[in-house]
């Protein structure tokens, strides 16, 4: 299908100018020597106020971390992700773990509970899927209306975060079971580009790359929901995504996530 490339660039590059907006009013964070995310005075103030490591400075709030391993970091930032759930200032406590990582990159150094990321400004990483039938056409979900976030809005029928520990493509096999039902050792998933956003989202602020992949599968194929996280899925033409995209019914990173894939494809 022939696609008008300047329109998808012109789609592209609007949706990106929203998934890259600077903090405003924040403190940055830091673990030990290492900018980790930032945070609101607010939660700067209770922090620096009830955990004897940390302490606000010129710098931001630093939290403090002389003499811990990973280990010892991580059960700090555990420790720090339950005093803001017990205070009321972080939500949708999940109960997983990802990694924390300077954000200039480098090696992991702890991990906190995933419903802390965003109240700290602590950046993720995501894979997502383009999952395609053999004629072009998209698969998409709808997320359930009883989702936090983004809550009856299209999605990509495979996306979600990936744990602390977790390679990219262990991640996007365990999304593809839950979310569609597939296996992906059936599949042969190939990489797309890497989408970054930083952005102020309900939770706090929102860093995160997502690691786009695109796959075709198997003609008849039926994808089924299996963690009730779906409210259902579709088989749309792209013609139809462009147009759902352009009338904002896709999430910010689905409908870049989608995009992804169809430049490299006209």
């Amino acid at each position: 299908m022939k696609l008008d490339r300047a329109r998808l660039r012109a789609l592209n590059a609007r949706l990106r100018a929203r998934a890259d907006v600077a903090p405003a009013g924040r403190l940055k964070v830091w673990l030990g020597a290492m900018e980790i995310g930032s945070t609101t005075p607010k939660i700067a103030r209770f922090l620096a106020a009830r955990e004897r490591r940390c302490a606000i400075d010129d710098y931001g709030l630093r939290v403090r971390d002389e003499g811990l391993d990973f280990g010892a970091r991580s059960a700090l930032l555990a420790d720090i992700a339950a005093r803001l759930r017990d205070q009321g200032l972080l939500a949708g406590w999940r109960d997983e773990r990802l990694d924390v990582r300077p954000l200039a990159g480098g090696a992991p150094l702890a991990t906190i509970e995933r419903a802390a990321c965003r109240p700290l400004g602590i950046a993720t990483h995501a894979v997502h899927m383009n999952a395609f039938a053999p004629d072009g056409a998209l698969y998409v979900a709808r997320r359930a209306d009883d989702k936090p976030i983004d809550p009856g809005l299209w999605d990509n029928l495979v996306g979600g975060m990936v744990a602390a520990g977790e390679s990219e493509l262990d991640a996007l096999a365990r999304e593809a079971k839950e979310e569609a039902g597939l296996d992906l050792g059936r599949l042969a998933p190939t990489r797309g580009g890497l989408i970054v956003e930083r952005r102020p989202v309900r939770e706090g602020y929102l860093i995160e790359s997502v690691q786009v992949f695109d796959a075709v599968l198997p003609a008849h194929c039926e994808p089924r929901n299996e963690d009730g996280e779906v409210a259902a899925i579709e088989l749309r033409s792209v013609p139809d995504v462009l147009a759902a995209i352009e009338r904002d019914e896709f999430t910010l990173e689905a409908a870049l996530v989608t995009l992804d894939a169809l430049l490299r494809r006209t």
